[in-house]
């Protein structure tokens, strides 16, 4: 059964529970309120009699109505049920009598008719007024239960047609504009949604950051172990074969390793150790040999990052600028200046890379990425057939890198 449903028979069954109470209490109310009225009646009228019995004796008439008679204890036409009475209020099914002395010989018996009684002259129609009442007021407040019920279970189904209808591939949901309990539970869902979104992002985006960045190290090692299996190659450049598969796979796992902390939004951990910038500048020298670095330090940053980011934003730099270098030059020429707080790398484009697309490859993306991991900011534009990438460390706030290259 729908909650809906549910809801409004709840609705139902309790007003017609509650309107059947008030029913009969209301009933049972009248009864009581006729007996008091009938009681007060009879006092009235014993105390009339006992006035007029001091008047005048001889001319006491005893009450002969239709619902209200009146008996003398010496009376002949006295009923006989009435004889076993005592002094006080007795009351029956249909009567209600009062019997009170006279004078020490008599006692006088008023007799009020409850049968011809204005109440159960009209009891039959008063109950079927009362079942009418509490099935029109049932009936309406059913249909006060089916419109609430609608209002309610409305924004439940607008929150379930928008969850049938996720887009998988690009996962949103816009909470219900509502101050209650459901609208917290889609803002919940909502951001629920939002960050799996996020997560599907993020996992598509390792799969493009691997597949990009792991390229280069794989054909290293493809390279390096077709090189050791030719058995004309001699011991020395065997040797470097193997240093370049041990740098290749060191190269590798510090990717994965980054890429795994970007998929999980991670904060990457301040390193303790100073970091070897001139131990830095060789393996990049042994890594790219065609990259010829104009390296002015005016001053040493002191960052607290691990070297294997440095080294992976530095590698993804200088590998777009070997990889988009002219193929005609023996050396690319490219120039790196570092200040206290910041590091800028500037190299001159080739006339068939200069365009004003906006390119960019996976590298400067991963770049803004593991600046923003950091607390860096990236800035990457071409401009006059120049290529500049700029990083400004302890960063608050990381920008975007700007659209205006195609280098990757």
């Amino acid at each position: 059964m729908r909650f809906k449903t549910r809801l409004t028979l709840a609705f139902g069954f309790f007003a017609f529970l509650l309107c059947t109470l008030f029913a009969v209490l209301l009933a049972e109310s009248l009864t009581a309120l006729e007996d008091e009225i009938v009681s007060s009646l009879l006092i009235q009228e014993a105390d009339h009699l006992q006035n007029r019995f001091q008047q005048s004796p001889e001319q006491l008439v005893m009450p002969d109505l239709d619902q209200l008679k009146g008996f003398l204890s010496d009376e002949p036409n006295l009923p006989e049920w009435l004889k076993s009475l005592e002094t006080g209020f007795h009351q029956s099914e249909d009567y209600h009598v009062l019997v009170q002395d006279l004078d020490s010989d008599r006692r006088f018996y008023l007799v009020y008719d409850e049968a011809s009684g204005l109440l159960d002259r009209y009891e039959a129609n008063l109950w079927w007024l009362l079942v009418f009442l509490v099935l029109i007021v049932s009936a309406v407040v059913l249909g006060l239960g089916f419109y609430q019920s609608n209002l309610l279970t409305r924004p439940i189904n607008q929150l379930a047609a928008q969850v049938e209808t996720v887009n998988t591939e690009k996962p949103e949901i816009v909470p219900l504009p509502v101050n209650d309990e459901i609208g917290l539970l889609s803002r919940a869902y909502a951001d629920l949604v939002d960050r799996l979104g996020q997560f599907i992002q993020r996992e598509k985006a390792f799969t493009r950051y691997a597949s990009h960045e792991l390229m280069t190290p794989l054909s290293i090692i493809g390279n390096n172990l077709e090189l050791l299996q030719n058995e004309n190659v001699g011991a020395d450049m065997r040797n470097r074969a193997i240093e370049r598969l041990h740098r290749s796979t060191r190269q590798m796992q510090r990717q994965i390793e980054i890429f795994l902390m970007l998929a999980r939004e991670e904060q990457l951990e301040p390193s303790s150790r100073p970091l070897d910038w001139d131990q830095l500048w060789q393996d990049i020298k042994a890594q790219f040999p065609r990259v010829s670095l104009s390296i002015q330090m005016n001053a040493e940053p002191r960052i607290h990052v691990s070297e294997s980011v440095v080294q992976s934003i530095l590698f993804n730099i200088l590998g777009n600028v070997e990889k988009h270098g002219s193929p005609e030059q023996d050396a690319i020429h490219a120039s790196v200046t570092l200040e206290a707080d910041s590091l800028e790398i500037t190299n001159a484009l080739p006339r068939s890379e200069q365009s004003a697309a906006s390119n960019y490859g996976f590298g400067l993306e991963i770049n803004q990425k593991l600046c923003a991991a950091v607390g860096w900011s990236f800035t990457a534009r071409e401009e006059d057939g120049t290529f500049f990438v700029n990083i400004k460390f302890d960063s608050d706030c990381p920008s975007e890198p700007d659209t205006g290259a195609n280098q990757e």
